[in-house]
């Protein structure tokens, strides 16, 4: 992880703590962008003391809470540790991976963090989405699977969520297919991207799992609404297999996004048993999914039926805290650029800073591995000798990983190990 991704979750991400400080959400945490922008400072300049204060007044947020969060570096490192045990990485926005087309798509209400599992260089994005009720017929089932197979056979992204029914129809069909998929969860992320189909998919560079929530969060409806939206701004067009009318996800979900200024084109399935919703949706500015074939090539049948083809889509951004462009630059060149470079020392403040006073850059607030935010626990269990064992099942770790960190304990003469039977003291007992 960058320092700039470790900042952000810290401030914004649940890390199983069960502290009084709730994490900042999308409007706190944008307020806090808006002021780190308006000082010429970067996410990861708030690990750096003294600055919490500062950020807290400029983003009307309460100080105690900003510390609070800031200083989470024990249990951010246990989480990243558990995280990338099972394969998984975490990207911030202000992060040169983190997806362009959701910068560009969504502004500032794409997500402050991304985890993520798979295939990194399909956050480029780009494809069909392909949404639907989770209790679809059998026609739209077919359909769901159809299409993405279709895809799939002509090298074009398969984008959709994790919930029952359309979305897994056409995971599954398109990977079947031999095609590349990201998929948007709501839920879950740690769980299902250790599904055996998912670290297949993954280990063949074919799937990326993509999460605004934490790996281990449950199901709930705010999150499902908001992934709606990163599946849509993933993908270059939306094909609605089945909607309900007036109601429901995939209902709300598709009117955003026809709302939505440079919107993609939402296709929808039209046939005698398309449902009620369906049809809706067509007086919304909705465009029936046109006829193809199967060796008609996706992309052109798509573009070719939709307001705004792929080749036009706009999937670069720059980033949050890059220079602003030079009035000479046509609006076409807006691209993702390299950050700019921090300033030597950060800006003191007033206060803190009277005339002719020298000024020095603030103490940096140590964000620790975790082998220096275990070994605290560790010592401290090991009062009297003990086994490996022992020491694992108190401190609820894995066995191996223990004895990697009592070893490199005992190198640095902090531990001493015990013969027959194996035991492990802290120096000094």
């Amino acid at each position: 992880m960058t320092e700039d991704a470790k900042a952000i979750v810290l401030l914004c991400g649940r890390l199983g703590d069960r502290g009084n400080a709730s994490p900042l959400g999308q409007s706190e945490y944008a307020r806090v962008v808006n002021w780190l922008r308006a000082e010429g400072l970067r996410p990861a300049d708030l690990l750096q003391q003294g600055l919490a204060d500062r950020a807290a007044a400029g983003a009307g947020l309460a100080a105690e809470r900003l510390d609070s969060l800031l200083t989470r570096g024990v249990q951010l490192g246990f989480a990243v540790e558990r995280w990338e045990q099972s394969g998984l990485w975490v990207l911030g926005r202000s992060d040169p991976d983190y997806p362009a087309r959701l910068k560009s798509h969504l502004r500032e209400r794409a997500p402050p963090i991304l985890y993520g599992a798979g295939d990194r260089t399909l956050l480029a994005g780009g494809g069909l989405a392909i949404v639907g009720s989770r209790d679809v017929d059998d026609a739209g089932q077919r359909c769901a699977e159809q299409v993405a197979a279709w895809c799939a056979r002509h090298g074009m992204n398969v984008v959709s969520g994790g919930a029952r029914g359309v979305d897994r129809h056409a995971i599954t069909s398109a990977l079947d297919a031999g095609g590349a998929v990201i998929g948007v969860l709501a839920d879950s992320l740690l769980r299902q991207s250790v599904a055996r189909d998912a670290r297949d998919a993954i280990a063949d560079s074919r799937l990326l799992l993509l999460s605004m929530v934490p790996p281990e969060a449950p199901f709930s409806v705010g999150s499902a609404m908001g992934r709606n939206k990163l599946i849509y701004a993933m993908a270059d067009h939306a094909l609605v297999v089945s909607s309900a009318d007036g109601k429901g996800g995939t209902w709300t979900g598709a009117n955003e996004e026809l709302e939505r200024e440079g919107g993609r084109t939402v296709f929808v399935r039209i046939d005698d048993s398309a449902p009620p919703g369906n049809r809706a949706l067509l007086g919304r500015r909705a465009v029936a999914f046109p006829g193809w074939t199967a060796d008609a090539d996706p992309r052109a049948v798509l573009s070719s039926g939709s307001d705004a083809p792929a080749s036009t889509v706009r999937t670069h951004q720059r980033g949050l805290f890059d220079d602003p462009p030079m009035p000479s630059d046509p609006p076409e060149s807006v691209r993702e650029e390299a950050p700019a470079p921090r300033p030597a020392s950060l800006p003191a403040s007033p206060q803190a800073s009277p005339q002719g006073a020298s000024r020095e850059s603030p103490a940096p607030i140590a964000v620790p591995s975790v082998y220096d935010a275990v070994l605290p626990l560790i010592l401290a269990a090991l009062d009297e000798a003990v086994t490996a064992d022992e020491l694992a099942s108190r401190l609820d770790v894995g066995k191996t990983q223990l004895l990697a960190w009592l070893r490199r304990a005992v190198d640095e003469r902090r531990v001493r190990k015990l013969d027959r039977p194996a035991r492990f003291i802290r120096r000094g007992r």
